[in-house]
């Protein structure tokens, strides 16, 4: 009898090990579901150019140990002279604090200089331009500037809904409003924050850097001219957008962008 009340203590205690590991396994495999991807480079597309897969510009995307976004290269398959790098450098604090542009074919350097304050942060350049970001308290951008000091302010105003999904563009120079862009029919089952207005350059770096948005929950499947169509990886990730218009139901494709991530 006090062997089977032994055998039996050893049953129970090995059950319990055998449900101990299988939680484990289930923390892991949830932890395991929510891997988070960096993209590290963007191509667009030219329809009309067959050579190099459409592909008219490629943006390689570095970052550090500590996935911090170090460098930005452009360059053109097609001339391979041609290239412009992007460094980024850091205060003490880890704020962006420079963007050194350095272009390889005509072998000139030109700093930007990062200024930024609460709601708002600035590039300057070493001549008459400034590009001007603002965001909410979400870090949600609300405008974008870029002003030609002594000559225009173009910009761009986004407007979202209740569920923070980027619906509409506002776009011009000088205060006046010149075209409208409406995003429509969201896709929510991937959360994708690039667009077709998005710089792959600068643009790209002020929201790694500031942890900027431009969309909510989900991805645009229509614009007000036409429709978009997405290619998904096994990981969920967008790795090519295509554009498409749709004028008096006359459908042409107006080229697109791949992208490539790591896991972070």
């Amino acid at each position: 009898m006090k062997n089977f009340k032994n055998h039996l203590r050893f049953d129970l205690l090995l059950t319990l090990i055998i449900i101990g590991v299988t939680y484990s396994c289930s923390d892991d495999e949830v932890i395991e579901s929510k891997k988070e991807y960096l993209i590290t480079q963007i191509s667009t597309l030219d329809a009309t150019q067959p050579d190099f897969d459409g592909v008219d510009n490629i943006w390689d995307y570095k970052y550090d140990e500590d996935q911090k976004l170090i460098s930005v290269t452009q360059y053109n398959p097609r001339n391979t002279f041609y290239k412009i790098e992007n460094r980024l450098s850091y205060d003490t604090n880890g704020e962006l604090v420079k963007i050194q542009v350095i272009n390889n074919s005509t072998q000139l350097q030109q700093d930007y200089l990062i200024t930024y304050e609460e709601g708002k942060v600035s590039v300057y350049g070493m001549g008459n331009d400034i590009t001007n970001y603002y965001y909410n308290s979400d870090r949600f951008l609300t405008r974008t500037e870029s002003v030609f000091i002594g000559s225009n302010t173009n910009f761009l105003n986004y407007f979202r809904n209740s569920n923070n999904q980027l619906v509409k563009i506002e776009g011009g120079t000088d205060g006046v409003t010149q075209y409208i862009t409406e995003y429509m029919d969201f896709e929510t089952s991937n959360t994708f924050q690039y667009y077709l207005y998005t710089n792959p350059t600068k643009d790209f770096i002020m929201r790694y850097a500031f942890n900027f948005k431009y969309n909510g929950l989900g991805k645009p499947l229509s614009w007000d001219y036409g429709y978009y169509e997405y290619d998904i990886d096994n990981n969920g990730n967008v790795i090519e957008m295509k554009r498409f218009s749709d004028f008096n139901n006359v459908r042409e494709y107006e080229g697109g962008m791949r992208f490539r991530y790591k896991e972070k």
